[in-house]
Formats: C-alpha cells, structure tokens, sequence
C-alpha cells in the first residue's frame, strides 16, 4: 500500500512539475530558471537561424541534448559529447553519441561545423584546453555558439569551478583563436537577482561530500512566489532601463577563421 501511494504521489508530482514549472529548457515564468533558459532559448534560435544548413553539429556536454529541437534540423549529423553516465541510455532521436571530455574531443580536427557549449564552462577542470580543443575540431569558418553563468548558487558540487564575465569570455574565445565574438547577456541586476534567490530556495544545504539536489515539492510550494519575483524583476528592469551591467547569464558566438 505504501509503495502505491508513493508512485500515485510521484506521478502527481511529476504532472505538477510539466504543468506549472515547465520542462527544461522550457520553463515558465514560476520556475527559477525562467530568466536563464527564455535568453537562452532566444539566442540559440536566432544563431540557428543565422548559420543555416551545416554538415556536422557537435553538442559538447551535452547531457541530454535539450537544445536539440533548435539546432538539430540544421544538419544530419548531430553529435552529442559528454561522460557516459550523463548521455541518455536510449536516444530515439538522430543522435550519434560520443564518450569523453570537453578538454579531449574524441573527433577529428576539422570535423564539425558547429559546436554547442551550453552551460559547460564553468564545469571544465580546464576551460582555455576546452576551447582549444573545440578551436581543433571545427572546420575552418565554423562556429562555436554557448553560454555560461555570470551570477549563479554554486550548484552540481564538486564540480562547479568559475563564473565568467563577458569580457572573461571574449579573452578565451580570442586566445584560442576565434574572431567576430559577439557576448550577450540576458539583462539587469534584478533578473540576476531573482534568478539567484530562486534558484538558492530549491537547492539542497550545502555540506561536505554530499551531493546537492533540487527540492521538487519547494519548487511547487514556491512556485507563486518565484513567478512574482520573475514578474518583478522584468518590471524594475523597464523602469530603471538598468540593463547588461550583471546579467545573470552570458551567451556568445564566435567564428574560427577561415584562413
């Protein structure tokens, strides 16, 4: 009997959850993301739009692709990179998965047209290597499109290293190689500000070698709130016309010479 009523309450979380909060990368304005995964989503689409028809797309940590709806149609090659615990067991999508590290790409140099770098960076042992190693891996006038926090929690310990600025980005972009860097970030203090207060509530406490989680009945139960001060945010924002001086998020492009 308790095993059932755990599956019944499990199922009605879970519908809860897709009903309310949204399904990552698709959050509604009651999920702490809302502010992150909205700029995200928009500047994929417009650089998808932008690059058009490729051979290869590569999805360098990629987890379990969510971005694949929006780059996916580009090409028939799409290439997920990421540990093996992290890709998805069955991937019924046109998917080809690869094993390995962001710092050692287990492709051939000049193998790819696009690279997705979504939310990566700031979990890399060695960023500059990663960059280089995608530098080496696209083919010549290729481009690298992703994002980074500037202003989060600290989240998915031990492994969260860095936060990054936009002129931080453009220097490792430029080091590596790349030209016609563009960084964008998603917006005011305020957006920041409810991002990281958000997200705080739904993380687990913080203590040594235990893995934090997300708190999935905090985020129902605060749902309410959060939408109001996602709502506030995007409000003091207008009002101020404070704007890209510490956005919570930072999305880039750029593009490997082609000579």
């Amino acid at each position: 009997m308790k095993k059932q009523t755990r599956k019944l309450t499990e199922r009605i979380e879970k519908r809860l959850t897709s009903l309310i909060l949204g399904q990552h990368p698709h959050n509604t304005i009651f999920s702490f993301n809302y502010h992150n995964v909205v700029h995200i989503n928009a500047f994929l689409r417009e650089q998808a739009k932008r690059i058009g028809k490729v051979d290869t797309v590569t999805d360098v940590g990629a987890g379990r692709s969510p971005y694949y709806p929006i780059f996916g149609h580009l090409s028939e090659n799409y290439i997920a990179v990421d540990l093996k615990e992290s890709l998805p067991h069955k991937e019924h999508r046109k998917i080809k998965q690869l094993y390995g590290l962001a710092e050692d790409l287990p492709m051939q140099s000049q193998s790819s047209d696009v690279v997705l770098s979504n939310q990566v960076l700031e979990h890399v042992i060695n960023p500059e290597k990663a960059v280089n190693e995608v530098f080496r891996v696209l083919r010549p006038g290729g481009f690298i499109v992703g994002s980074v926090p500037h202003i989060s929690p600290v989240h998915l310990e031990p492994y969260d290293f860095r936060r990054f600025t936009d002129l931080g980005v453009q220097k490792l972009m430029m080091d590596a190689g790349f030209s016609e860097i563009e960084v964008f970030g998603n917006g005011s203090i305020y957006r920041a500000f409810a991002f990281s207060m958000a997200m705080d509530w739904m993380l687990s406490s913080r203590r040594p070698g235990k893995a934090q989680y997300f708190s999935v009945r905090r985020a129902l139960l605060l749902s309410p709130l959060v939408g109001m001060l996602n709502l506030a945010a995007i409000v003091f924002e207008f009002i101020t016309r404070n704007k890209n001086r510490s956005a919570a998020n930072l999305c880039w492009i750029a593009r490997k010479p082609l000579v």
